[in-house]
C-alpha cells in the first residue's frame, strides 16, 4: 500500500474579515492548497451577518464560482432560481411613462448578500477557525524574514502569522498600519508632503451619492407590477436612478434608489453612513418617476439611507507581508455591480499564487508583486468605471447634461439621444459580460513561473 504523505505547512495566513471576499478568498485557498497552507479567519462582529441585501454576479465571476463547484447550490438562491442568468434592463424612468433605452442579454445572477455569505460559510472547513469579536487594532511586521507577523486585537488579545490579507472593508485596520506606516517611513526621508497623501488615503471620502436600499415582498405586488420586478432594471433620471431586481429565489425584490448631489465629491458626510428612512422620504425624491419605480419604491419594507463612499486609488496593495483584497484596496460605488465581484477576482489570483509550490516565505515577495501588478490596475480602472457608469445612470453624460431636471421630466429632448445613451451603456458595460477571467489566472501563474526559473 502506498505510504501518505502529510505535506508540511508552509504558511499561516490570517484572514481579516468574514464578508464575501474574506470566505471566497478562504474558500480559493482550500481549493489550491488544502494542505500546505493554514488559513484564520478573524472576524469583529460576534456572528456571520452581512447588513444589506442584494449583490450580483456577472458572467466572469460566475466561471469563478463555477470553478469553486458551487454552481448549482447558487442557482437554487439566486434571484431566479433555476431558470439562471437574467437580462438587465435600462429605461429613462424620470417622466411619467418610462422610456426604453437598452437591454444586455442574460448574464445577471442576483442574490441575497446575506444567502451568499452563509452558503460560502457553510463549505468552508475552517468555519471552526473563524474567531469571532476580533477586531484588528494593529499589526506589527517581523523582525526578521523567519519571524511571525503579530496581530493586534480590541479585546487586548493577539495572534501570529506570516501573511495577512485584509478584507476588513471600507474602513480597513490592515490599510490604515500599512498606510501609516508607509507615510511614517517617507516622512523619515523628509518627503513631508508625500506622508501626508500617504495619510490621507486610509480615510475613505463622500461619492457624492446616498442610496436608500429596501426590500419588497413579491407577495405585496400586483402582477402587472410582478411582472416588471422580475426582470433586473437600471431606471434613469436627472442626479437620480433606482436598481431593482430578485433575490431570494425570486420572493423579494430588492430596491435601491440613488441620489446624486452635484459637486459633492470628495466633500465630508455629514451625518451616519446608515441611518433609519421613511418611505414617504424616498417616495418624495422620486415624484413623478414612471408608475411601476413609484409602486416598488412605495413598497419598500423599513428603508435605509446609506451614503456611498469610496476609497482613493492606492499605490500598492502590499507592504511586506501584508495584503490589501475588495472593498479594502477598492471600495468603489456599486454602479457596474462589481464590488463584490472585484473582491473575488483579487482572491483567485492572490490564493493561486500562494499556493504555489514555489512560494514559501522566502520567495513570497515576489507572489505578492505580482498579485499588485495584476490587480491593482485593473480594480482601479473598474472603479473609475464605476463612477462613469453613475455620471451616465444621472444623465450627466452624453449632452444630458445640457438637458435640465424639468427637460427631462417634460420629455423634451432629442429622442436621438436615448439611443446614443443605449450605446454608451453598452459599451461602458461590455466587461461585465465578458466570462474570460481565468486567463488572468494563467497570467498570474506565467509570471511567477518566469521569477522561478
Amino acid at each position: 500500500m502506498p505510504v501518505a504523505v502529510n505535506n508540511p505547512v508552509k504558511l499561516r495566513v490570517a484572514i481579516i474579515g468574514a464578508g464575501l471576499g474574506g470566505l471566497i478568498f478562504a474558500l480559493l485557498m482550500q481549493k489550491h492548497a488544502p494542505d500546505t497552507v493554514e488559513v484564520d479567519i478573524y472576524e469583529s462582529a460576534h456572528e456571520l451577518a452581512e447588513i444589506g441585501a442584494g449583490v450580483a454576479m456577472w458572467p466572469r465571476i460566475w466561471e469563478i464560482v463555477r470553478y469553486l463547484g458551487l454552481e448549482d447550490e447558487l442557482l437554487e438562491i439566486s434571484g431566479a432560481g433555476r431558470l439562471g442568468a437574467l437580462p438587465m434592463v435600462f429605461t429613462k424612468s424620470d417622466e411619467p411613462t418610462a422610456v426604453d433605452v437598452t437591454t444586455l442579454p442574460p448574464g445577471l445572477y442576483p442574490f441575497h448578500r446575506a444567502n451568499l455569505q452563509k452558503l460560502f460559510a457553510r463549505h468552508l472547513r475552517a468555519y471552526d477557525r473563524i474567531q469571532y469579536a476580533k477586531r484588528l487594532t494593529s499589526y506589527t511586521e517581523p523582525a526578521s524574514d523567519r519571524d511571525p507577523m503579530v496581530l493586534k486585537f480590541k479585546d487586548g488579545t493577539q495572534a501570529t502569522c506570516d501573511v495577512l490579507v485584509g478584507c476588513d472593508g471600507i474602513k480597513s485596520a490592515v490599510r490604515r498600519t500599512m498606510y501609516t506606516d508607509l507615510a511614517n517611513e517617507v516622512e523619515a526621508r523628509g518627503e513631508l508632503e508625500e506622508a501626508a497623501r500617504l495619510r490621507a488615503l486610509n480615510d475613505p471620502f463622500w461619492s457624492g451619492t446616498v442610496a436608500y436600499r429596501g426590500l419588497v415582498p413579491t407577495s405585496e405586488l400586483e402582477e402587472d407590477v410582478l411582472k416588471v420586478a422580475r426582470i433586473p432594471h437600471i431606471v434613469m433620471g436627472k442626479h437620480k436612478n433606482v436598481v431593482f431586481y430578485p433575490i431570494s429565489g425570486g420572493e423579494i425584490i430588492n430596491v435601491v434608489a440613488f441620489v446624486d448631489t452635484q459637486g459633492a465629491r470628495g466633500t465630508r458626510y455629514e451625518g451616519p453612513w446608515v441611518t433609519t428612512a421613511t418611505t414617504e422620504e424616498v417616495e418624495q425624491q422620486f415624484s413623478g418617476w414612471d408608475t411601476i419605480t413609484h409602486t416598488l419604491i412605495k413598497s419598500m419594507v423599513t428603508p435605509t439611507l446609506w451614503s456611498v463612499h469610496t476609497v482613493g486609488h492606492l499605490p500598492t496593495y502590499v507592504k511586506g507581508r501584508a495584503i490589501l483584497l475588495g472593498d479594502a484596496a477598492h471600495a468603489m460605488t456599486p454602479h457596474q455591480g462589481s464590488g463584490a465581484g472585484q473582491a473575488i477576482e483579487d482572491g483567485l489570483v492572490l490564493a493561486s499564487l500562494l499556493a504555489h509550490d514555489s512560494v514559501t516565505l522566502e520567495t513570497l515577495p515576489q507572489a505578492l508583486n505580482i498579485y499588485d501588478t495584476i490587480r491593482r490596475p485593473f480594480s482601479q480602472n473598474v472603479q473609475r468605471g464605476s463612477d462613469e457608469a453613475g455620471s451616465m445612470y444621472h444623465l450627466h453624460e452624453l449632452g444630458w447634461d445640457k438637458v435640465s431636471v424639468g427637460e427631462s421630466a417634460a420629455g423634451s429632448y432629442s429622442k436621438d439621444m436615448i439611443d446614443v445613451l443605449g450605446k454608451g451603456l453598452e459599451e461602458k458595460l461590455d466587461w461585465v459580460m465578458r466570462g474570460d477571467f481565468m486567463e488572468t489566472r494563467v497570467k498570474a501563474m506565467g509570471m511567477l513561473e518566469s521569477t522561478s526559473a
